[in-house]
C-alpha cells in the first residue's frame, strides 16, 4: 500500500505545526480508507485500537441511550480527528461513529502511534495540546446541554458551525447539509422544537435559511440567547 502524502497529513490541525521528518514518520503508519454513506467505522463498546481523521468527507460522532435515541457528540469534517481518548488508555470507544456521505477516513493504530509518540517529544506536545482543547470542548458541551433551554443549545451549536463558516455580503455563510434530525440530536432536543427555534430565529432575523445554507445576520443578537 502506497504511503499516505505528508500534505494530506500537514492538514489535520493537530500535526499542522510538526516538522517533515515527523510527518513522514506518521506518513508511514497511517492507513487511508474510502467509506460509503451510512457506514459505521466503530460502534460504541468495541475495543479503542485506532485514532482517526477525516481526509475528506463527514462523519457523526453519538452516542445512544437505552431507549435507542442517539446524542450526537459532533460532526467532524475535513481535518478533524476522532477517537484520541483511546490512545494510552486501553479503553473501548466512548461512542460511534458513522459517515454521513462518501468520505475518506485516515486511521492510525494506537501501537504504532503511541510508539512514534514515545520517540518524538514534538509529537507528545501536539497531542497533549490537542487533548487539553478537546478536554475543553466536551466541558462546554456539558455545560450546554445541562444549563441552557432548547433555544440556547440550537443557537449554541449555530455558533459552533459558524467556526467552519465563511463571511460573505449576506452575513456568516454555513453548510447547512444536515437532517434536521441530527441538527436537533446536535442541541439535545427534538426535530419539532429545533425548527419552532430556526423558525423564531428568522423572524427575529439573527439567521436566514435558504435551504442547505444557513447565514448568520446579526451574530450580536444570535449571541443574546447565551446571555
Amino acid at each position: 500500500m502506497p504511503m499516505v502524502e505528508t500534505a494530506i497529513i500537514k492538514k489535520v490541525p493537530i500535526f499542522s505545526m510538526l516538522d517533515e521528518d515527523t510527518l513522514r514518520q506518521i506518513a508511514t503508519i497511517v492507513t487511508e480508507r474510502p467509506y460509503k454513506k451510512n457506514m459505521i467505522i466503530f460502534f460504541e463498546g468495541e475495543p479503542g485500537e485506532a485514532v482517526y481523521f477525516v481526509v475528506k468527507g463527514k462523519v457523526k460522532i453519538f452516542k445512544t441511550n437505552a431507549d435507542g435515541k442517539e446524542q450526537i457528540i459532533h460532526i467532524m469534517e475535513d481535518g478533524d480527528v476522532f477517537a484520541e481518548s483511546v490512545i494510552f488508555t486501553g479503553l473501548n470507544y466512548p461512542a460511534s461513529a458513522e459517515v454521513l456521505e462518501d468520505s475518506v477516513i485516515g486511521m492510525l493504530r494506537c501501537y504504532d502511534l503511541e510508539n512514534l509518540i514515545k520517540q518524538n517529544g514534538s509529537l507528545a506536545v501536539a497531542i497533549i495540546n490537542f487533548m487539553g482543547r478537546r478536554l475543553q470542548f466536551v466541558s462546554g458541551q456539558i455545560k450546554n446541554l445541562g444549563l441552557r433551554d432548547a433555544m440556547g443549545r440550537v443557537v449554541d451549536v449555530i455558533i459552533k458551525m459558524a467556526e467552519r463558516g465563511r463571511e460573505t455580503p449576506n452575513g456568516i455563510m454555513i453548510d447547512f447539509r444536515l437532517p434536521r434530525q441530527e441538527f436537533a440530536s446536535m442541541a439535545g432536543t427534538t426535530r419539532e422544537t429545533a425548527t419552532r427555534a430556526l423558525s423564531a430565529l428568522q423572524r427575529e432575523g439573527s439567521v436566514f435559511l435558504d435551504r442547505d445554507i444557513l447565514y448568520i445576520k446579526d451574530m450580536k443578537k444570535l449571541k443574546r440567547w447565551l446571555d
